[in-house]
């Protein structure tokens, strides 16, 4: 073998150990600066974490306050219906009872028309009768009772 093949490898073998090297040291630099940068985002993610707890425990109450509306709200929502229901039986029962007055008021009202009627014609007949019996009367007393004329 050449006596330059021996100084060759060697050097060949340096400037390959210290590629090696270099990317050793350029890996731990950017692994340092990794761990700086998740450090830092640890450290924001805490902060981001601090000043949103605040607004998540916020958003808790406000959701239960919300379901807590939501209850009240379904519980009024039933009694309206309760009430309407009620109303409604209620409105129906005075419908029927008003229905039934009405057909006795009707009924009445027939009775006393034809009261009414027969007590007209009652009436009619007793004044022709009243006046047809003052004429008899007048006539029987003309000729019973002499005429007040021949008196004077």
């Amino acid at each position: 073998m050449p006596t330059w093949v021996g100084p060759t490898v060697a050097l060949s073998l340096l400037v390959i150990a210290l590629c090696f090297l270099g990317i050793a040291i350029a890996a731990l630099f950017a692994l340092r600066e990794g761990v700086e940068r998740g450090q830092s985002l640890a450290k924001e993610l805490g902060e981001l974490r601090r000043d949103l707890s605040p607004l998540l425990q916020a958003f808790g109450r406000l959701g239960k306050e919300g379901a807590d509306v939501l209850d009240l709200a379904k519980e009024e929502v039933r009694e309206i219906v309760y009430t309407t229901r009620r109303f409604r039986k209620d409105v129906e029962k005075g419908m029927q009872r008003t229905q039934r007055r009405l057909a006795d008021f009707e009924a009445v009202v027939e009775v006393v028309q034809e009261e009414v009627e027969e007590t007209a014609l009652d009436l009619t007949t007793a004044l022709r009768t009243v006046r047809t019996g003052t004429g008899m009367i007048g006539q029987l007393r003309r000729l019973v009772l002499p005429s007040r004329r021949g008196r004077r």
